[in-house]
């Protein structure tokens, strides 16, 4: 290295922006060359001289000059370095809450839509609420606990999770024993014109369960129904409606639509609310469904997560067409109550096919008091 090299690199030595090999060609230099060595005490002189006493600071020598330089320079990558972490730590805190304002927004959506899929689309399994993570930089994560009504009570089935960055969602579902066994299907009645169907199996089943049990049962009407007509057909019997198979002019393909009683509330603004009564349950519910297919059509990103062949073989602008011209109307349901109870559905004419879910233990009554004893 020659000395206009050595001068022009200088700066970047002290401020340790040099690559080492230019670092070592530098001290080499200054060790083997006396006019840069004065040069550097000069420089050295100029930047240090104490103004108040107006005395220069006595030449240096070259090992003191190293040690000066040295700590120089280390210092200036040190500095370097807190800057940068300085920087990374603002932007993180920025991205941080810039994400979390973003996600408030994005992830209620996106939990929304995963939740309404679902039980639109899976007979008697249903969400509460989603919970949303954020991170930084436009990411979040999404969770929420899936449930069926089994009984008088909730039973836990599985979660989703899903991850986002932006509006990509990447979401899977993980499930009680690692699988979901779906057992619930429905015969449209335009089937029942082609050839018949028996459920010999289903009531057998039903009729070998004990006393002390309640299930569930997929039943499926001769036509389609009202709600209010379904309410009728039903009326006489000590069981609970779950979940409502809806007409959507695709049924006869076995890709399942439907209302889960669970997911009513959260469809319906506060002015879409009826009064409590049979008339303004099947308002409510009419007005729920189609919601959730505005909802789903609007977000189908998201909703293409959860169901399958959605705008490849589900079209669902022409499911909202349909429901439009035809009505919300329902030709099967989903029924939970005392096993027993459910047995005397097979002398109902009005039922031509059933397919039997779960079955557990009595819980059709509210205890008044419960616990538990660890010890």
């Amino acid at each position: 290295m020659n000395c206009e090299e050595f001068r022009e690199k200088w700066e970047d030595y002290v401020e340790g922006k040099c690559p080492r090999e230019v670092e070592r060609e530098i001290e080499q230099h200054l060790h083997t060359c006396t006019d840069c060595e004065e040069w550097v005490n000069e420089k050295l002189e100029q930047q240090t001289k104490d103004p108040r006493q107006n005395v220069a600071i006595p030449e240096l020598s070259y090992e003191q000059q190293q040690q000066i330089f040295r700590y120089a320079k280390w210092k200036n990558r040190f500095m370097n370095a807190v800057t940068v972490l300085g920087i990374f730590f603002c932007i993180s805190i920025a991205s941080y809450i810039i994400t979390a304002v973003y996600y408030a927004f994005a992830g209620h959506t996106a939990n929304k839509v995963i939740q309404t899929a679902i039980q639109m689309t899976m007979p008697n399994v249903y969400s509460h609420y989603g919970v949303t993570n954020t991170k930084v930089f436009f990411n979040a994560d999404l969770q929420g606990n899936l449930y069926k009504s089994l009984g008088n009570e909730e039973k836990y089935v599985g979660e989703y999770q899903g991850k986002m960055t932006f509006e990509f969602l990447n979401l899977k579902r993980e499930w009680v024993d690692g699988q979901y066994d779906k057992k619930l299907y429905f015969l449209h009645p335009e089937l029942a014109k082609e050839e018949s169907y028996d459920s010999n199996d289903t009531w057998h089943a039903l009729n070998m369960l004990p006393e002390g049990t309640v299930s569930e049962l997929a039943v499926s009407f001769d036509d389609v129904y009202t709600f209010e007509e379904v309410y009728e057909i039903l009326d006489e019997y000590d069981l609970d409606i779950v979940w409502y198979a809806i007409d959507t002019g695709i049924d006869e393909d076995f890709s399942y639509w439907g209302i889960h009683e669970e997911g009513v509330d959260s469809l319906l603004d506060e002015e879409e609310r009826e009064l409590d009564d049979v008339k303004g349950e099947s308002i409510e519910k009419e007005k729920a469904f189609k919601n959730g297919l505005e909802l789903i059509n609007k977000h189908k990103r998201y909703a293409k997560k959860v169901v399958w062949g959605l705008d490849e073989k589900i079209i669902i602008e022409e499911i909202i067409d349909y429901v439009d011209q035809n009505g919300v109307k329902t030709y099967g349901v989903v029924v939970t109550g005392p096993t027993k109870e459910l047995l005397k559905l097979k002398e109902n004419e009005q039922i031509y096919y059933a397919t039997l879910g779960e079955a557990d233990f009595w819980n059709w009554f509210t205890r008044e008091r419960s616990g538990a004893i660890a010890r």
